[in-house]
Formats: structure tokens, sequence, C-alpha cells
């Protein structure tokens, strides 16, 4: 299967996608939905609030007109003789003038009607009637319980407000039947979306502007009145699909779209991790087919080598001309180079077993910088070392350790050109002992950085390519790591990171 066919497969896929977008935006549903029904509901609460505070202020204000007209009229008429036909035509002029009421009647001490807006409404006796009794005992104005007008199909409410001579006495009631509808009527100018009702100490439905819609979204409120003991009710509907909904799924499409990209974004990545991953085990692979070819044929190799340095030797003591010094002097130099190879591919592929032992960083590092020093001297480089006074120490061959300074201080000696600066630098970090080597050569480039170590990859036109292979390798088979930084003109860091040993 190629690097590229390493996809995940749908089954990982699907769980990505349940865990990344489905999961979040079942979470991100459920909270939007609870928090925007509940303010949608709350908003429309106040709302219902002002609306039934609105309402009973009209009924308040019609109770209080109304009341008010049934007190002047009574102050009137005990400042009057007892006359009939006054009476009535008071009465009449008033019903003429405030159609609220379907009629005045005025009744003596007695209950006897004596007087009517109606003139054959006459007869007829009310001392049964609760809110009579009430006015002649109370000497207020009292407001009957609401009856309902087989005849007209609505409520009506008696206000009795009692008549007191000039002596102070109780000689008349005059009743007035309050129509109900006419409040209704004044309540339909003030409605718009919501459905008011009014209810009595009963429980009993007055009067009810238009129905809403039947589809369970409605909130109400009640105000229970001062003038009579009845509850206004205002209710609205919520319009759930513009109050809820619509602002749902914009949100929605909005977050989907987020959770799809961080979908994306996650897959890219896991699927990035799992092309490294493969391209780590290919280059394992291939370091172990190398160093299976090198073990096997390094002693094929090193024979004829071996042969063939002999007869080198001998046939430059035989022939001294300096043009035949000269090829010799290069096939030497070729045939040692074979044989650096070959040593390198061994241990590629076969490294020396593993010889732990606790070693300090200074003392190995004094024994590599005089190496260092004289090889920088004859490149007119400066090398500086920065060495802590207390031991740092690691767990390490002493010769694995000497073998990557060794290379890694060739390597920062040969990216400079005539002359720089070549910093050492070792500090304990934490867990980790970390010793840097720098350089202010040219540097090398982000492309150049992501080869440096695949094998047989080199920049120099002597290198063997595999240098920072076996220096990596070794490091990695301690727990340590080789790290390298550069910029194209700044120079290049290296970066030995092993583990630090703690001394108790």
């Amino acid at each position: 299967m190629t690097i590229a066919a390493k996809q995940l497969s749908p089954r990982h896929t699907g769980l990505l996608y349940f865990l990344i977008v489905l999961v979040p935006m079942g979470l991100f549903s459920l909270t939007f939905l609870q928090v925007k029904t509940n303010s949608a509901y709350d908003e429309l609460g106040d709302t219902a609030r002002q609306l039934s505070g609105v309402h009973a202020l009209y009924v308040e204000s019609f109770f209080s007109e109304t009341i008010g007209r049934m007190e002047s009229l009574s102050i009137y008429l005990s400042g009057e003789p007892e006359n009939s036909e006054l009476m009535e035509r008071m009465l009449a002029a008033t019903h003429q003038v405030d159609q609220r009421f379907s009629g005045f009647y005025i009744a003596d001490a007695n209950g006897d009607i004596v007087s009517s807006s109606n003139p054959s409404e006459i007869k007829g006796n009310v001392s049964g009637r609760a809110e009579f009794r009430l006015a002649l005992l109370t000497r207020k104005r009292q407001v009957s319980e609401p009856h309902f007008g087989q005849g007209t199909g609505q409520y009506y409410v008696s206000i009795a407000t009692p008549i007191p001579s000039h002596s102070g006495n109780i000689r008349h009631v005059i009743i007035g039947s309050l129509q109900i509808g006419e409040m209704q009527k004044g309540l339909q100018h003030l409605v718009r979306d919501e459905n008011v009702r009014m209810y009595d100490r009963s429980g009993h439905v007055l009067l009810q502007t238009e129905d809403l819609a039947a589809d369970g979204h409605t909130v109400s409120s009640s105000i229970l009145l001062e003038a009579v003991p009845w509850q206004v009710e205002a209710t609205l509907a919520l319009d759930y699909a513009n109050a809820v909904w619509k602002p749902y799924l914009i949100y929605a499409a909005a977050v989907l779209v987020i959770l799809n990209c961080v979908f994306f974004l996650v897959k890219a990545v896991l699927a990035k991790r799992r092309v490294d991953r493969e391209l780590a085990r290919i280059e394992a692979d291939k370091l172990k087919l190398i160093g299976t070819i090198a073990a096997g044929t390094a002693h094929e190799i090193r024979n004829p080598l071996t042969g063939i340095k002999g007869f080198i030797s001998l046939l430059s003591q035989k022939y001294t001309d300096e043009r035949d010094q000269y090829y010799f002097a290069l096939i030497q130099t070729e045939v040692n180079r074979i044989n650096d190879i070959v040593s390198e591919l061994l241990l590629i592929g076969k490294p020396a077993g593993l010889r732990k032992e606790t070693i300090v960083v200074q003392d190995v590092m004094k024994e590599v910088l005089p190496l260092f020093e004289s090889e920088a001297q004859l490149q007119h480089a400066r090398v500086t070392a920065a060495l802590p006074a207390y031991p740092l120490r690691v767990s390490i061959s002493r010769d694995h350790f000497k073998q990557v300074l060794l290379n890694l201080s060739k390597n920062a000696l040969e990216a400079l050109e005539g002359g720089g600066e070549i910093s050492i630098k070792a500090a304990e970090e934490g867990d980790r002992i970390r010793i840097r080597i720098a350089d202010t050569g040219k540097g090398m480039s982000a492309e150049t950085l992501r080869k440096l170590f695949v094998p047989f990859f080199t920049m120099k036109s002597t290198g063997t390519g595999l240098g920072l292979v076996v220096c990596k390798q070794i490091l990695d088979s301690y727990g340590g790591s080789l790290i390298i930084d550069s910029r194209v003109g700044a120079g290049t860091t290296a970066t030995i990171d092993l583990p630090a040993v703690q001394t108790s």
C-alpha cells in the first residue's frame, strides 16, 4: 500500500466525525434551543405583564367612570324633591348619554321600583338582591356579582348607589345595569396580537377577545382589579418559528461549518502523522536493508580493498615519478573513502552493542576540544566553549559520545567559509543535558533540513551522506535525540539531547 493510500478507514472517519462534529453539534443544539426558548418565554412574559397592566388600567378606568356617573347622579337626586317624573327624565337622559348602561331604575327603601329609564320596567321589587341590601346597610355603593342575560347573550353587573335624604336617611337606591360587552368593545381597540380575558371570582369568563392559534406556545399574565374582585388576563402566542427556530438555524449553520472545518483540519493532521510514521518506517526499513547488505558484503569488499592498498603501496615505491605518485595518492584516497563508507554502513546496519556508562560531559569535551581547535586554527576559525563548573553526567558509551561530538564539530567547521566562529555550550535543563554546537556559517534552507537524516543525502562533494544518520541513531539508542536548527545566512545549531543522570 502506498503512502497516499494510507487514509483513515471509513469506520475511524465516522467515529472522528461523530466525536468532532455530531456530539458538539448535538450539545450546541440542546443548549441553544433551551436557552433561546427560555429567553423567548421570558421576553414574552414581560410583554404579557405589560399588556395585562394596560388592559387592567382600562377596566379600572371604565369602572371608575361608570361609578363616578352613578355617584354624580345620586348626589344630584339627593338634592331634589321626590318627583317620579323628574327622576324618570334624569334617568332617561343619563341612559341616552351613556350607552354603557342597559338601564337605570330607582327603588325605595322597601325595594319597590319607583322610577326607571324605561317606564315599562317600573313594576318590580329588588329587596331580595344582595347589592340593594348591602347598599342600604353600608350606606355605600355596591357592585353585584356578574349575571348572564339570556336574551342578550352577555354579562351584566349592577351598581347600587344609595340616595340620602336631607336628614341623612337613605330614602332611595339608584341601580344601574352595566353592560360588560361595552367594556369589551373598548378593549378591542387596545388589543393587537394578544388575547384578553376577564374572570370573576368564581373563574367564569366575563369577556374574551379573539382566540389565539392553539399551538401550545403561549404565555399568560393576570392582574387582580381593585374596583371589583375580578382578574384581567393577557395571553400572547410565541412565534416559535421566528423567535427560536430561525436564529437556531442561522447559528447552527455557522457552527456546523466551523465544526466541519475543525474535522477536516484534525483529519488532515492525523493523516499527516500517519504519513510521517510511514515515512519513518520506510527510512528505518531502508537503514535495515542497507545494514543487512553492508554486513553481508563488508568482508568481501574489504578483502580486495586491502589487496589494492598493498599493491598501490608497492607500486608507489617502484614508480617514483611525480605524475605516477599523484595518481597513486588519488587511488589511495578513494580506497580510504570506500573503506569509510563500508565502516559507516556497518554501524548503521548493526550498531555496536550498547555499553552504557556514566560519563561526565566536561571530561569528554576536554579530550575533543584540542583536536577540534587545532583544525579550526588551520581554517582561521575561532572556537569558544562554555561549560558549567558542576559536572554534567549522562549515561552513554564514551566512544559513541566522542564520535558524535567529533562528527558534529567537523560538520560545523566545514560549514565555515574562510573564518568564522563556532561556540560549544553545555547545560542541564530540567532532567535533560543539552550540548549545543553552533556555527556562523551560511546556514541551510528548510528544504535541506527536511532531508538531513535521509541516508546518502549530502551537500559536500566528498561526503557520504551517512554521518548525521549515524549520530542520530547512536543518540536514539541511548534515549536521546539530535536536533538541527538552521536558517540561511544565520548559521546552524546542532543540539545533542540526552537524559541527565541523577546523583544522590
